[in-house]
């Protein structure tokens, strides 16, 4: 299983625009394209984190490259974002969720 930590900041008044855009694209990829889904969260230091997994880099990268994500929501996410960092490429190694 292929996993990705994505980081941003966000501006505040902003902050239900993006979780709206946020939701919108990750149901897209979850009904359109393979994805098992994601979640996202609020970090302390008042910065979001979200991962998502998929079966593996290929399949996220074909859904990716595709573009065919509602353009409104990832309009309404970019709007939101001060700072987007990197995100982090991750293969699962243990798994103890449940």
């Amino acid at each position: 299983m292929y996993t990705v930590l994505y980081r941003w900041n966000i501006h505040h008044h902003k902050h239900d625009d993006f979780i709206a855009g946020w939701k919108a694209v990750t149901d897209h990829y979850l009904t359109n394209h393979g994805s098992l889904g994601a979640r996202l969260h609020k970090v302390s230091d008042d910065s979001f984190a979200a991962y998502t997994q998929w079966e593996s880099k290929e399949a996220r990268d074909t859904a990716l490259n595709l573009n065919d994500a509602p353009q409104d929501a990832v309009d309404k996410m970019h709007e939101s974002i001060i700072v987007s960092k990197a995100p982090i490429e991750m293969t699962i190694i243990s798994d103890q969720l449940k």
